[in-house]
């Protein structure tokens, strides 16, 4: 039996435009059934090292070995890039689907893993209603759908809270006690003693390679990978907080819902100038969503939010928060946007980088989408410090940093408190919340009634939703728009097959715009309207669509009226030299009318009675003639079609990171019109890079998942 399962030897490689190596001279060798941790500071080459790993790098000098027989698995550092359905059990079967299994031991791994991964009541939600670290769980269950001899984890447990990281960990420990070989990249130390073997890259370097006793006996390299807290611990003691200071943030009675589920109801608490606060709770449980409601991002279902002003927030979602091409510009955006300039702009984009630990010096002139994990959060945190507000949130602001830069991150929280500042930060780590004057736990927030005090007499304004906070909503609704249903209601139309569905939809379509004349089209729509009733469509749905597209449908009537000729010997209503107006065009416009109602009619109600899993089915179904003769091309088709429904929303899903950023930091603003447009221009550009960059991971994902 072979036991090596993969080699490297002597393996460099550089970015493009890079001005050094991300990995220099790597040698490793790995065997069936070992478990190796790779430590090292954020941008030393770990993650870089994964790709090389899994094959989606192929290096610039020295060799990759494979062993031939041996399936791989990679977890990506950003959970999203991995997502390639829309569906969570779908996106786990993606990839066993891929090896050609049976049906019935695909249903059985994707089941098993969804359990492992504590997602098993979510099989059939929709991937984008996920949170982030509900989505990390996902993108672990659908590699470990694949059985992979060499699974490669980098920082998979980064956004996990403590119990669901446990589980995780113990799986990964049964699964290389089952002789499976485990590369698992992370910056914590715990973890890291699970592992039988460490490898610590240093600058692409590969500067340590032993056995873990081995490299917790060597005290000099523990502390350059893990340092110490002793900083931290000292910051905390030296800190005071007066136990009369007045109040900065004072939430009553704060519910929120999306339209398919309550996240949370009736939260009431206080924060205090200069404090630090940490909230914790398991992953999805609404930490985020109560941040942004805070923010002003979301708008509450009730309840009121008073502050001394409006909270900064620093997203979780570090990849859609840069959007400048270079690291100063990025943090001095929100700035500029407050009317800093010169001098006085200079020294606060200087002083925000320097405290977030990325050191203007090295840091200015760098382009922001090519620094990595690590460093990005830090820049995204700097262009938040950079506001100088009076009241800070951050959503995980260590999340996948190494442990320095987190002791470095947390000392900037306090510091921002001492300075008066009131901070509120989310973590699932409990050193961290330790470190915190107060803790908040979302069982104390959602269980127990927590008395918001008396704020009646403070100098608090109520903070009202921003005033673009309607356009967040927007891009959430025309994403949602892709999704179908969220729930379908039981109707006659909706217990048919998939395939059945597809073929009613093509034929009342068909109906639909084949007839000219009006009593044929009045008929077709006659019954347009009774597969709506049949299917329990809501008549306000189509109403809506109707009244929306109304402009265009009189755009078109005006367009026949001029433009279409009239018949000869017809009589004449209107005999203009422009406009010419007769029976026969009136019958054509009345025909264009109702066939427009037909088609928009039978599309509404085709997409209220499937969801993405039956329409990808059921086309699998329409095509079985074809897949007959080409298998691969149906395959395509019907992947083709998945992608559309994950990519578009994904893609709208970015277009609102990236505006929640530029609200927070002062974009937008008040302004109308032109002015509001040219606020706009920042948003195309990062949206075209990440569009580009969202395709490029994606095809990895795909590739990961085995499909060929």
């Amino acid at each position: 039996m072979e036991t090596q399962v993969l080699k490297l030897s002597n393996v460099s490689f550089s970015y493009p435009q890079a001005n050094r190596n991300a990995l220099t001279d790597v040698s490793v060798s790995i065997e069936r059934g070992q478990y190796i941790a790779v430590v090292g500071t954020n941008g030393s080459g770990k993650s870089t090292l994964a790709r090389v790993l899994a094959g989606f790098i192929e290096p610039d000098e020295g060799t990759v070995e494979r062993s031939e027989n041996a399936i791989e698995g990679i977890v990506f550092q950003h959970p999203k890039e991995q997502i390639v359905a829309g569906v969570v059990e779908r996106d786990t079967a993606f990839g066993p689907k891929n090896l050609n299994l049976s049906k019935s031991e695909v249903e059985l791994r994707t089941m098993e893993c969804l359990s492992v991964v504590d997602l098993a009541d979510r099989a059939f939600s929709r991937t984008t209603q996920l949170s982030l670290g509900q989505t990390q769980r996902l993108a672990l269950a659908g590699i470990l759908a694949l059985f992979p001899d060499l699974l490669i984890l980098d920082e998979t447990t980064a956004m996990l809270d403590p119990n669901t990281r446990a589980e995780v960990i113990e799986f990964i420990d049964q699964w290389n006690r089952k002789g499976n070989s485990i590369v698992h990249i992370t910056h914590d130390e715990e973890e890291v003693r699970h592992a039988s073997r460490v490898l610590v890259l240093e600058q692409g370097k590969l500067v340590f390679d032993a056995s873990s006793a081995d490299f917790f006996a060597d005290e000099a390299m523990v502390q350059s990978v893990f340092g110490s807290d002793d900083e931290l611990i000292h910051a905390k003691q030296s800190a005071s907080v007066a136990e009369d200071a007045p109040l900065s943030l004072s939430v009553k009675n704060l519910s929120f819902s999306y339209s398919d589920r309550k996240v949370f109801e009736k939260l009431s608490f206080t924060l205090q100038k200069g404090t630090l606060t940490a909230l914790t709770g398991p992953s999805g449980c609404g930490k985020s969503t109560l941040l942004e409601c805070l923010a002003g991002l979301l708008i509450p279902s009730s309840g009121t939010i008073r502050s001394v002003s409006r909270p900064l927030l620093a997203l979780q979602d570090t990849e859609a928060a840069l959007f400048e091409p270079f690291a100063a510009d990025d943090v001095a955006f929100g700035a500029r946007a407050q009317g800093v300039t010169g001098k006085k702009l200079r020294q606060r984009v200087i002083h925000a980088m320097d405290a977030a630990g990325v050191p203007f010096a090295d840091f200015a002139d760098r382009q922001a989408f090519r620094l990595s994990g690590g460093e990005k959060r830090k820049l995204s945190l700097a262009g938040i410090v950079a506001l100088e507000g009076d009241v800070y949130l951050f959503d995980e602001p260590t999340a996948g940093l190494d442990a320095q830069s987190r002791r470095t991150v947390m000392l900037l929280l306090r510091k921002l408190a001492q300075e008066g500042k009131t901070v509120l930060f989310t973590t699932h780590r409990m050193n961290e919340a330790q470190f915190a004057d107060r803790q908040l736990s979302w069982d104390e927030l959602t269980k127990v009634t927590v008395s918001a005090g008396d704020d009646t007499n403070i100098q608090l304004k109520d903070m009202p939703p921003v005033r673009n906070a309607e356009m967040l909503a927007g891009i959430r609704k025309a994403s949602a728009s892709f999704l179908g249903t969220v729930q379908i209601p039981d109707s006659p139309v909706a217990k048919l097959p998939p395939v059945v569905k597809y073929l009613v939809f093509l034929a009342m379509f068909t109906l639909s715009i084949c007839f000219k004349t009006v009593l044929p089209c009045a008929c077709v729509l006659g019954v347009t309207i009774l597969y709506a009733l049949l299917a329990r469509y809501p008549i306000s749905k189509p109403t809506i669509a109707i009244l929306k597209f109304s402009p265009w449908i009189l755009l078109i009537v005006v367009f026949q009226l001029i433009f279409f000729p009239a018949q000869a010997d017809e009589i004449r209503y209107v005999d203009l030299s422009w406009l010419v107006i007769t029976p026969s065009k009136i019958q054509l416009c009345v025909c264009s009318v109702l066939r427009i109602v037909s088609c928009v009619n039978t599309m509404g109600v085709f997409m209220f009675t499937i969801d993405e899993r039956q329409l990808l089915d059921g086309l699998s179904d329409l095509l079985i003639l074809i897949a007959l003769i080409n298998k691969a091309a149906v395959r395509n088709i019907v992947l083709v079609v998945g992608i559309i429904f994950r990519f578009i929303p994904l893609l709208l899903e970015e277009a609102a990171s990236i505006v929640k950023t530029q609200i927070i930091r002062g974009a937008f603003g008040q302004s109308k019109g032109f002015k509001k447009f040219k606020q706009l221009v920042p948003l195309f550009a990062p949206l075209m890079i990440q569009t580009f960059r969202k395709a490029e991971l994606f095809s990895h994902a795909l590739t990961a998942r085995y499909f060929r």
